[in-house]
Formats: structure tokens, sequence, C-alpha cells
């Protein structure tokens, strides 16, 4: 801790005040008599003198050359030091004779204060104290402070944290939040995971292999680490049940609940056994012993036959079909007293090699052992039968169990049970009807079941005993019935429910969802459960993201649902049809490639000509759905230039262009400008290219009067009558003339010719007023708006306002 810089100005001026003191208690004495004590005085003064000075070189000798503080090196400082050594203790000239005056009157003495020198060392004590309080008060406070805004900062930071993630995981995943333009659009838009990419190329690159799904798996347990130790579980289930076939996938389900067994087994045994030990490499009936000896607490084991039928299960269901066979043999001589113990081991064997041959090629040769399946009827008869005894015979026997008398029964021995009685009722034929009817029964028990039940009896731990009921610790709620569905073969459920139990786990339900369509596991239980759409959850998933990450998604996809997901891209409003994801319409009607064509030439998913094709369709589509906007550029972009006409003309005709400004709200405003601003584009790049797109002349004929329509009335309501006659008479929207070829290419705007005579009258009337025509001119006009009514009465209507005006107009002149 560095040393504080004493002030010496102020330690100086405390000096003179005490020596003041002194010398008033001193003047009682002679003129020139020194105490006993001034000497050690002057020493002290010294001291404190000498004191300062270091003091004030250690604080300045690393910035300044000399020893002397700074503050010493102004005149006033100086005068201050010389002050102060030539000042003595002794009596100041003139107290002498206040001395003397003293001790000729005693009264003025006694008004005098005395301070001795244990009140002068109590008071220098005190300010010592005193100031070493005040010091350590601040010290405190300072500490204090920077203590409450390093925890403010640090709670601060961990909300923050924290809100991202919820904003980030809103189903779904683990990356950040960030705002971007994405073409027309702007809006939030989630940056994806940086695991989906490498899941969705591994996917695309590498054949299907468990290599592949564990690779999978495992950055898809990263993406979430929230749920990480519980994803690994479900990867682990899917892992065993990729098979095509609905018996694949409940012996998958088996091998799991047996597997996982094993190493429960193996966990439990190698923490509570002895120092950790068990003594070289040690075999499965080691492993079973040790296993016994911890749970009935006995220095050997089997030494009853109760040891010896809870041998038996624990090898059953951990499906050590050779450890069964030899059983009889290992457990002697407690064996002798289980006469029926070698034909429930025998009969348990095969059914174990019958649903898991590939972990019984090594001892195939063992379970050819005979075994009389009335010795199950004996076993079942007998009345100094175990709960392990029961649980065996039972289960060979196809009857149900209660597993509520087994002190160990856990879901997980429950399922494994179940799944086995399925393949034993139906003969090991998925095909029979027992078969799918005892596996919808399995399916609709455990779907029953609330996910309490669950987080109560599957294990959570590596430490507890194999069969132990733990319920989970943490805030988080556990994924144990969606392992659950995944083991008796709901996948799509499975799905489901990881999916809306926590929005961050959504894509890790994506990547199981891809690995089980890609395996054919979909497909195999699409029998018993309704398909479940990986396309449109992969579209609902990735449609949070940017248009150029929604591309590197739908990769992933089939062709044909690729075609599908790509056209509900591009209707997606405001962001399907951009610049960025099709590319940019210059004012020739050139193209120039966007991010899509770009994306299907690179990739290898198509080419130019798949590119025309899926705007075509998509525009089509568009255009049926009223999405005119986007119509228009992708029918143009597919080369059906007649189409774009078309819709050009719908547009046209639209009633949105006939309600007041005031009556439409923003949102309708903006819409209609935009439309109107892609009508007049298109209008500028086809009747540049009439001959290049080869369009009909009478077609185009009929799409531009009813463009000059729309141009006239937004000059009539914008009060332009000038600009609106000059529209009206180039582009001859009444046929005065009366031109057969006209009139015919006109009567596809008959619907808008009353709208163009009210307004027209409308003009006529504002001419007149203002004197902008001559009386000929107008007389001329009217006219001829008189022969056009008089040869259509029957078909053209004109309403009573309209009609009032022309009278009057025609009184007028």
């Amino acid at each position: 801790m560095t040393a504080a810089v004493m002030d010496v100005r102020t330690e100086g001026m405390r000096q003179l005040e005490r020596a003041e003191r002194l010398l008033d208690v001193g003047s009682n004495v002679s003129h020139l008599r020194r105490m006993p004590v001034h000497k050690s005085l002057e020493q002290l003064f010294n001291e404190a003198r000498a004191r300062s000075q270091a003091l004030g070189s250690q604080a300045t000798g690393t910035f300044a050359s000399t020893s002397l503080p700074r503050l010493l090196q102004t005149q006033k400082a100086q005068r201050l030091e010389r002050d102060i050594s030539t000042f003595s203790l002794a009596t100041l000239p003139g107290a002498g004779a206040r001395g003397a005056a003293t001790f000729g009157d005693r009264t003025e003495t006694d008004d005098k204060p005395a301070l001795g020198l244990s009140e002068f060392f109590g008071l220098r004590h005190e300010r010592v104290i005193l100031e070493a309080v005040e010091e350590a008060q601040r010290d405190c406070l300072r500490s204090c402070e920077r203590h409450s805004w390093d925890r403010l900062q640090a709670d601060w930071e961990e909300s923050k944290a924290q809100l991202l993630l919820g904003l980030q995981q809103l189903g779904e995943s683990s990356g950040c939040l960030a705002m971007c333009s994405d073409g027309a659009v702007s809006g939030p838009v989630l940056v994806p995971p940086p695991q989906d990419a490498p899941i969705i190329d591994a996917m695309l690159s590498e054949p299907m292999s468990q290599q592949l799904v564990q690779k999978i798996g495992q950055l898809s347990c990263e993406s979430c680490p929230a749920y990480q130790v519980e994803l690994q579980e479900c990867w682990s289930i899917l892992g065993h049940e990729l098979k095509p076939t609905l018996s694949g996938i409940t012996t998958g389900a088996i091998g799991y609940l047996q597997s996982q067994y094993v190493e429960e087994v193996k966990s439990f045994v190698f923490h509570h056994a002895p120092n950790g030990r068990l003594g070289g490499i040690p075999d499965a009936w080691s492993q079973v012993c040790a296993l016994g000896r911890l749970k009935f607490e006995a220095a050997n084991f089997p030494s009853s036959t109760t040891h010896v039928w809870y041998a038996a299960f624990v090898a059953a269901r951990a499906g050590l079909a050779s450890l069964l066979l030899e059983l009889p043999q290992r457990a002697a001589p407690c064996s002798d007293r289980c006469p029926l113990l070698r034909p429930v081991c025998v009969l348990m064997a095969r059914r174990l090699q019958s649903v898991t041959p590939s972990q019984m090629s090594d001892f195939a040769g063992g379970v050819t052992q005979e075994a009389d399946p009335a010795d199950l009827i004996r076993a079942d008869l007998g009345e100094d039968s175990s709960d392990f005894q029961e649980v065996l015979v039972s289960l060979l026997l196809g009857r149900s169990f209660a597993f509520g008398r087994l002190p160990e029964g856990t879901v997980k021995d429950w399922l494994w049970y179940r799944l086995h009685a399925v393949h034993l009722a139906a003969g090991d034929d998925d095909q029979s009807p027992e078969f799918k009817q005892q596996l919808e029964d399995l399916r609709q028990r455990a779907a029953a079941l609330p996910p309490s039940h669950f987080d109560a009896g599957l294990l959570a731990g590596s430490s507890s005993a194999p069969g132990e009921r733990v319920i989970g610790v943490g805030a988080l709620q556990t994924l144990n019935s969606v392992k659950v569905l995944l083991l008796t073969g709901q996948l799509g459920q499975a799905l489901q429910q990881l999916q809306t139990q926590d929005r961050r786990l959504r894509g890790a339900a994506l990547h199981m969802a891809l690995v089980l369509q890609r395996a054919g596991t979909l497909e195999a239980v699409s029998s018993m459960e309704p398909r479940f759409n990986v396309s449109a959850f992969l579209r609902d998933y990735a449609g949070r993201f940017s248009s150029r990450d929604q591309l590197q998604y739908l990769r992933a996809l089939k062709p044909a649902e690729r075609v599908e997901a790509l056209q509900k891209l591009l209707l997606h409003g405001g962001t399907g049809a951009s610049d960025e994801l099709l590319g940019f319409i210059d004012p020739n009607g050139r193209h120039r490639p966007g991010l899509l064509e770009r994306t299907l030439q690179e990739d290898g998913m198509g080419d130019q000509a798949e590119f025309v094709d899926l705007c075509a369709r998509a525009g089509h589509e568009a255009c049926q759905q009223g999405q005119y906007r986007e119509a228009l550029r992708l029918l143009h972009l597919g080369r059906c230039y007649s189409e774009v006409l078309q819709v050009l003309c719908r547009c046209l005709r639209l009633p949105i262009w006939r309600e007041e400004a005031s009556t439409m709200g923003a949102a309708s405003q903006s819409e209609a400008a935009a439309l109107a601003h892609d009508i007049q584009r298109f209008f500028d790049i086809y009747e540049r290219n009439l001959d290049r797109y080869a369009l009909s002349s009478q077609v185009w004929a009929g799409a531009r009067q009813l463009y000059a329509a729309r141009m006239f009335h937004a000059f009539c309501d914008r009060g332009q009558p000038e600009a609106a006659l000059d529209i009206f008479d180039r582009q001859q929207l009444l046929p005065f003339a009366g031109d057969g070829a006209v009139t015919e290419a006109r009567d596809e705007i008959w619907a808008e010719y009353p709208r163009i005579v009210q307004d027209y009258v409308r003009v006529l009337q504002h001419a007149a007023s203002r004197g902008a025509v001559t009386a000929y001119a107008l007389q001329e006009r009217l006219r001829q708006l008189q022969s056009f009514l008089a040869a259509r009465c029957n078909r053209l209507v004109l309403d009573q306002e309209t009609s009032g005006a022309l009278a009057n107009l025609a009184m007028c002149c």
C-alpha cells in the first residue's frame, strides 16, 4: 500500500500551535530557564519534520529529481520552512514582562489555561485516533461503493445474458438476437445456432451410419447446453431405434434398456465397492455378485435362494444370456436348492436371443440346451417362490406382473417387461395382428400417463442404485416423458413433446426428425400414428432466420418437399419476392441472379430451368392468393409474360383505387403505393419489349387503356385537370371516333366507362368555370360525349349526380 503524502504546511501550523501552547505554559518560569522536557519536545518536532520530508520525498521521488516535496518549491513554502528551522521553545520577547506581571498578580494567571505534558500527548493521541477512524471510515465507504457498483454490474450482466438467452431460444436454440433488413420488410430475425450448418452438411455428404448419428447427436446436444445430458440419452435411444420396421424399433428399444441397465450396474458397483476396486477386470458374474452384496448387505453372495433368483433377474434384465446359461453352475451350491432355475434360465436366454440375436452370436450353441415348458407351470405353482422368480416366470408365460411388488421396480423395468411381452405374444412377427395390438396398448398406456409420473420413476444419476427412484432436481423439467415416448415407438408425439416443452429444444427436435426421416423410421411408424410433417416443421423452424439461412436449411429436404418449401418461401409476404432472394430486374426487364438462383446452382439442387419453373408455379399460386406484387415479379421471372399483363389488368380493376385515402389505414396506403409503383415499373418494361416478349397487340391495347384510365383518375383525384384532360385525349379513353377495332379492344374496360364519364364531366365543369376552354371547344366536347352516351344508353347507366352535372353543363353552354 503506498504511503500518503503529508501536507507539510498543515503539519507545520499544527506544530506551531502546539508550541505556542507550551510557551504559554512555560511563561510561569524565568525568561531563559528551560524545562527538563524542552529537549524532548524539540526532538519530537525535529522527528516530525524529518518524517514529513521523508514522506514527501518518497511520494515525489518517482516523478522528480529533488528529494523535497513539490509543495516546498513555492516561495510561501520556503518562508514557512525558514520559520520552522529558526523556531525555538524559549519564551518570546515580552514573555518575561508577562511573566513578571504574572508573579505580581496571581488573579491574572488563574484565568489562563494550564496544559501539562500528559494533556499535550493525550490531545495528540486523540487527534491521531480520530484521524485514523475517519480515514478508516472513508476507506470503508469507498470499498462499499466499489462493491455495490461491482454487484450491480454483475447483476445487470447476468440479467442481460438471461434476457438474450430467452430471446434467442424462443423454442428454440442457442443463437443471438440480431436486427437485420431482409428485402422490403425490416424486423428482428434470429441468427441460427452454429451447430445447424455442420449437421446439415454432414447429412448431405455422409452415408447413414452409427458414426454419422453420433456426430449429429453430439452437435445437437451442444446446441442446447441446458438439456445436454438429457438430450444425450434421447440420442442414445434413437441410435438403437433407427430401423425401417416396427420390430426393429421395439428390439432397438429393448437393446437400449438392457445396455443402459448394464452401465447402471457397473457405475453403482464401482462407486460403492470397497476401495472402488473389484480386482483385475471383473466379468459379468463378478459385477452381479458385487451388486448383490451391496443390495443385500451380505458378505457372501449368493447364500440363499432369494440371492440366486435375484442374480437371474439381473442377468435377464441386463440381457446377459450367456450368464443365464452358466448361472446354475456359477451359483452352486445355493442353486441346488432351486430345481427350476435351469429351465427358467434356458428359456429366458432363448427369449433374449430371439429379440437381440446380435448379442448372442458368441453363445448361440449354449442356448440349444433343452428345457421343458412344463417346468414353468411347476415354477408358477411353487409356494416358496420369490418376487424375482415370479417376474421371470410371468414374462415367459406372457402374463402381466405388478411391478409395485418388486422392490426395485421402475418405469424402465416395466417398459422392458412389456416390450418383451409384445414380441412374445406375436411370436416375434411384427406383421401379425397381435403384435400391433399389443404395441398399441402399450403406446396408449404410456401416453396416458402424465410427465410427472416418469420424472419420479426414471433413473436420474449414475451413482444411484439400479432401479432406485430419484426425482430430478433443478429448475428445468426433465425429458423423461420424451424418452418413454421414444421407447414405445411414438416418434411423432415425442418430437412434438420435445419442441413444445421448451422452445430451446426445437433445434434438437428438428435434428432428430431429419435423422429419423432419412433412416426410414418415421415411415415405419406411419401405420400406427399420423405422419410427422418434417418439411412443415423445418419451414416453421427456419422461418425465424433470414432468407439466406432458410435456403441452407431447405437443402436437407427431399426434392419434391424442397420445391414446395421454396414456393412457400417465395410467397412469404415481403421477404419472399425480395430483390435479395430473386435478383434485381433492371428497367429493360433483364434479370440479375439472386440468392435463390445462385444457391440452386452452387449446391447442385437445380439449374436455371428449374428456377424458371419454380417462379412460374409460385407466381400462379400467388395470383390465386391475391398476392399481386409477388405474382408480377414471379411470373415475369417465370417467363409468363402474357400472364403478367393479365395480372396488371386485374390490379388496375381493384376497388382499392376507388377508396378515399382518408378511409384507408396506414398499412393499406403503403401497400397501395407499393403496388402502384410496381404497376408503373412493369408497364414501362413491357412497353419497351413488346416484340421481345411476343405480346398480343390487342391484349396490350386493353392493358394500356386500363392503365391510362388509372392515370386519368389519379390526376383527377389529385386536382390536376389539365394533366387528366391530356391523358384523356391522347389515350382516347372514350371512343368518340367510333373505330371498330378500337371499340373491340376497349370493350375490356367497359366497367370503367361510368367512372371515366363521371371524372370527364368534372373536368369539363372545372374548365367551364375557369374559362380554360373556349365555348366552341366545350360545346364540341359535350356534343361528342352526348353522342357516345346516346349510342350506349342501353348498357351504360350514369348515377344521378353525374347526370345532373352533365345537364347543367349543357344548359350553361
